[in-house]
């Protein structure tokens, strides 16, 4: 038992109280709680190390039931014998001599080292043997960017790990956080972990996010660093936006650069328009989409081929570099050159051009043949 168990029978015991413990049951079970006008309680470990220590300028202490019950506690961890956490809140209720401590009304569990992460909800569960708080009622935890709510959150002491169960929701603003301002990212998940220490965070899915209101991401699960600023989407990865989506692998979302970039091939839709190609970067500050290698683009009619392509979804310009081979199937030409632009329009696919650059072409002619469907009605590429 630690020392605080032992405190209040001692405080009790050495103020001329020691009779009571001769009474008869009945005649205990009917005195009153002694009243204190403050109250200080302190847990070493058993290397001699500081633990943790309460105070509250006002507390009653039920000597049968061995219970106290404080108003305006306030408390200090410690770990390595420095002082980790701050906790607040209207009550506290411990039982057992200090067994197991309940914080109720405005709870707040305020980091004291860098990054300063409050945990804060309405009832918190401690037991101090275990070196675990539980944060039940409204619980959330938020630093200077993040928001992170779930319908528990557990305090590893030990480790300054905070573990998050239940529907779990995330928060953040780049611009840092503000409550009357909305997220840029919203991300709906389910249970993970969180080290306070070091900032590595794992969430189970399957995670679905939202940023900035148009562009939608769904992955099996996220790992990361929110120190560092980044997450990873664990494939598969979906990104919709507007009216194109991309099917993808693992992809880092760098949420400092506003930035998400994959290795892995992936395939790309939009209307008619197909895309292929060996990893991705989507760099929102630039508003571009680049394949940084073996980039396909196909619709009805024509296949482009580069070593890099990019677009620009605000201005629609796309550019392919590098060994870029345009193919038409009808009439069947080939066009090569260093480098290609074109647009993408709304209702006629890509245009090509080759700005400036040398160009090279064949058309193979077919003898005219007997139609038995229309031809078709789908956009192509031109240039």
């Amino acid at each position: 038992m630690g020392r605080s168990a032992l405190l209040i029978p001692a405080l009790l015991l050495g103020s001329g109280l020691s009779g009571c413990v001769q009474q008869p049951k009945a005649v205990q079970d009917s005195s009153p709680p002694f009243v204190f006008r403050s109250l200080d309680l302190n847990q070493r470990r058993q290397d001699g190390l500081r633990d943790w220590d309460l105070s509250s300028p006002e507390a009653r202490y039920d000597l049968s039931s061995r219970t106290v019950r404080a108003r305006r506690p306030t408390a200090v961890l410690y770990k390595n014998d420095q002082p980790s956490f701050r906790i607040s809140a209207e009550l506290v209720t411990a039982l057992n001599d200090g067994e197991i401590v309940i914080l109720e009304g405005q709870v707040q569990l305020q980091q004291l080292n860098d990054p300063t992460v409050l945990i804060r909800g309405d009832r918190l569960v401690w037991k101090p043997a275990q070196a675990r708080m539980v944060m039940d009622q409204n619980p959330e935890a938020l630093d200077a960017s993040l928001r992170l709510t779930a319908n528990r959150l557990t305090l590893i002491q030990t480790s300054n790990t905070l573990r998050f169960d239940g529907q779990t929701k995330l928060l953040r603003w780049t611009e840092g956080r503000q409550p009357e301002v909305e997220p840029d990212t919203d991300i709906v998940a389910s249970n993970g972990t969180w080290n306070l220490e070091t900032g590595d965070i794992g969430v189970r899915g399957p995670v679905r996010a939202l940023r900035n209101k148009d562009l939608e991401i769904t992955a099996s699960a996220l790992q990361g660093n929110t120190q560092q600023g980044f997450l990873d989407l664990i494939q598969p990865v979906r990104l919709e936006q507007l009216d194109g989506d991309i099917s993808a692998g693992t992809t880092r979302w760098d949420l400092a650069e506003q930035r998400l970039t994959s290795d892995a091939p992936f395939q790309g839709q939009r209307q008619d328009a197909a895309a292929t190609g060996q990893g991705f970067v989507i760099d929102e500050k630039s508003t571009t989409v680049i394949i940084p290698r073996a980039c396909q683009l196909r619709q009805p009619g024509e296949t482009l081929t580069a070593h890099r392509c990019s677009w620009n979804w605000v201005s629609n310009r796309v550019m392919a570099d590098g060994n870029v081979v345009l193919r038409r199937q009808d009439p069947e030409q080939e066009t090569r050159a260093p480098r290609m632009e074109g647009q993408l329009g709304s209702g006629e696919g890509v245009r090509f051009s080759s700005a400036g650059q040398r160009v090279r072409s064949s058309i193979h002619v077919m003898p005219d043949q007997p139609r038995s469907t229309p031809p078709s009605s789908h956009p192509r590429v031109s240039f």
